[in-house]
């Protein structure tokens, strides 16, 4: 059977300078297969906005940044993922949380300009 769950993480709200800054609150997405950010982003004086997403193992616990991994010559080497938009828009991250606890997202500009653009956002989980 299909399970769901959604919920908004924040209303339009001014995006951070530069230090990334929790959207809403940490969300528990245990027993769910995949969620999905749903965010609108409205481009101001900044260059555009990152998203982060976090994994928690435990709540307001240590933060780790989704990543992915590449191999070349037997050697693996990882990144950290975030999520580049700069253009004003509706946009969508979908991720694989199973097997993770809880997830929180993150939201930050760029270095350049004061920020006046503004991040609305909801998401949806689903799992079964």
């Amino acid at each position: 059977m299909q399970i769901t769950a959604s919920g908004v993480l924040q209303t339009a709200a001014t995006i951070a300078k530069t230090t990334p800054t929790i959207m809403g609150a940490e969300i528990g997405c245990g027993g769910y297969d995949f969620i999905t950010l749903f965010f609108d982003y409205v481009n101001g004086d900044e260059t555009g906005l990152y998203i982060y997403p976090y994994f928690r193992y435990s709540a307001s616990g240590t933060n780790y940044q989704d990543q992915s991994w590449d191999s070349a010559a037997g050697t693996r080497t990882v990144t950290a993922n975030k999520y580049y938009v700069t253009a004003s828009g509706n946009h969508i991250i979908t991720l694989d949380v199973r097997g993770i606890e809880l997830i929180a997202f993150f939201q930050g500009g760029t270095n350049d300009g004061t920020p006046t653009g503004t991040v609305a956002a909801t998401y949806t989980m689903t799992g079964g």
